[in-house]
């Protein structure tokens, strides 16, 4: 099973996701999932020092994104 079909499984079991799971979902760096946190593409729920991204919220980005794309 590769990377991301186990990252897409664990969706469907929890409510929020660290930053290193929403990066390897999407297969790209820590670092630009930090900055589509700080640019406010993607809605965080702050911990003190502990950054957590809703399952829900993922989903909305991926839907968002999907539809900036298509002509």
């Amino acid at each position: 099973m590769n990377e991301k079909a186990s990252t897409a499984f664990s969706l469907t079991n929890r409510c929020y996701l660290r930053v290193d799971e929403v990066a390897s979902y999407f297969g790209v760096s820590d670092r630009t999932v930090y900055r589509l946190i700080d640019m406010g593409d993607l809605k965080v729920v702050r911990l003190r020092d502990c950054i957590r991204i809703p399952v829900e919220e993922v989903r909305e980005f991926e839907t968002r994104s999907r539809d900036d794309w298509q002509v």
